[in-house]
C-alpha cells in the first residue's frame, strides 16, 4: 500500500470519526471521558495483563524454550509500540517480534514460527469469540437490516478459518505453501519460488506444533483464552466506571463483536474511524448508548499509546544494548 493511499484512508477515517463526535455531541463525550476517571488506569492494567498473558502464549509457542519468559514479554512489548505507533497493524508488528525474537536467540525459523503460532491462535480464538457473539445478536435482531449479510459473511469467514487450522493440526498438512504455489501461474512461477522458500521454513514449525503437540496446542489456546477474557473484562470496567448497568455477557458480546474490526478494515491505518463506528453501533445494539461507545474506543486508544510508550522503552533499551 503506498504512503498516499495509507495518508488517504487516514484522512478519510478521522473524517469519519469527526462525523460521529459531532452526531453524538463532543460535550456528551468529554462528559462522559470524565466519568471514565479511574477506569483508565483499570483499562491500562488490564490491557498490559492482556499483553503479558500474550507473551505467556508467544513464549510457549516456542518449539525450544530458548529464550525466558522475561525476554519475550520485551519482545512482545517492543512489537505493540511498533503495531500502535506505525499505524501498520500486524503487518510490521509480527514480522518485528519474530526478527527481535532471534535477535535474542531463538533461531530464525523457530522465532517467525513461534510468532505464526501465537498470531494464529490469538486469531483462532478471536474467530470463535465473533462467531458466537455476533450470532447472539443476529439472533437478537438488533443489528441494522444491511448489516445481515456481511456479519453472515464474517462468520461464515471464520468457520472456513477454523476448518482450515483444524486441518494443519489433524492431518499435519500446511495450507500456505501449497496456496502460493498455486498462485505462481498467476503472479509468476519464480516469484512464488522465492516466497515458498521463505515461508515454508515457518510454515513447518507451526504445522509441526500443531500436529505433534497437541498438549502444548491446547495450553496456547487456553492462555490466549484468557487474555481474550482480559479484554472483556477492560469493558466491564470502563462500564462500571461510567455507572452504566450491564449483564455479564455484554461486555463478552461486544468483545467478540469487535474483533472483526481489525480484519474487515485492515486497510485503515490503525482502523480510525472505523474502530469508533463499530463500537458506537455494538453498544447500541447490546442497549447502551452511542455516546459509550464512542468513549469505549477513545479509553482503548488511550490505554495502547500508554503501554506503547513502554514499548517504545524497551524498543529504545535494545537498541543500546546492540551498540554496546
Amino acid at each position: 500500500m503506498s504512503r498516499l493511499l495509507r495518508a488517504l484512508l487516514l484522512a478519510g477515517g478521522a473524517a469519519v470519526l469527526i462525523v460521529l463526535v459531532a452526531r453524538v455531541g463532543p460535550a456528551v463525550i468529554l462528559d462522559m471521558v470524565r466519568r471514565v476517571g479511574w477506569g483508565f488506569a483499570v483499562a491500562t492494567i488490564l490491557y498490559t495483563a492482556h499483553l503479558a498473558v500474550r507473551a505467556a502464549a508467544l513464549w510457549r509457542s516456542l518449539p525450544v524454550r530458548s529464550l525466558s519468559y522475561g525476554a519475550v514479554l520485551q519482545v512482545r512489548l517492543a512489537g505493540e509500540a511498533v503495531e500502535m505507533l506505525t499505524f501498520t497493524g500486524p503487518f510490521l508488528a509480527e514480522p518485528a517480534k519474530g526478527w527481535l525474537l532471534a535477535e535474542r536467540g531463538a533461531k530464525g525459523a523457530d522465532a517467525f514460527g513461534a510468532v505464526a503460532i501465537e498470531y494464529l491462535l490469538y486469531s483462532l480464538v478471536s474467530a470463535w469469540m465473533a462467531t458466537v457473539a455476533l450470532s447472539v445478536l443476529l439472533t437478537r435482531g438488533v443489528l441494522p437490516g444491511d448489516m445481515r449479510g456481511p456479519v453472515l459473511g464474517v462468520i461464515a469467514g471464520m468457520g472456513v478459518f477454523t476448518a482450515g487450522a483444524a486441518i494443519a493440526a489433524i492431518l499435519g498438512v500446511g495450507l500456505v505453501v501449497p496456496a502460493v504455489r498455486r498462485a505462481g501461474a498467476v503472479v509468476g512461477r519464480q516469484r512464488a519460488a522465492a516466497a515458498v522458500a521463505r515461508i515454508d521454513p515457518v510454515e513447518r514449525v507451526l504445522v509441526d506444533f500443531m500436529h505433534r503437540r497437541p498438549a502444548r496446542l491446547t495450553e496456547v489456546i487456553l492462555i490466549e483464552a484468557a487474555g481474550h477474557a482480559l479484554l472483556a473484562l477492560e469493558i466491564a470496567a470502563v462500564l462500571r466506571a461510567l455507572a452504566i448497568p450491564f449483564g455479564a455477557a455484554d461486555p463478552f458480546i461486544i468483545e467478540g463483536s469487535a474483533k472483526f474490526i481489525s480484519v474487515a478494515f485492515f486497510f485503515i491505518p490503525g482502523q480510525v474511524g472505523a474502530s469508533e463506528g463499530v463500537y458506537a453501533l455494538l453498544f447500541r445494539a447490546v442497549g447502551f448508548t452511542a455516546a459509550a461507545g464512542l468513549t469505549m474506543a477513545l479509553v482503548r486508544r488511550v490505554r495502547a499509546l500508554i503501554v506503547a510508550g513502554t514499548g517504545v522503552a524497551v524498543l529504545t533499551a535494545l537498541a543500546r544494548r546492540r551498540r554496546g
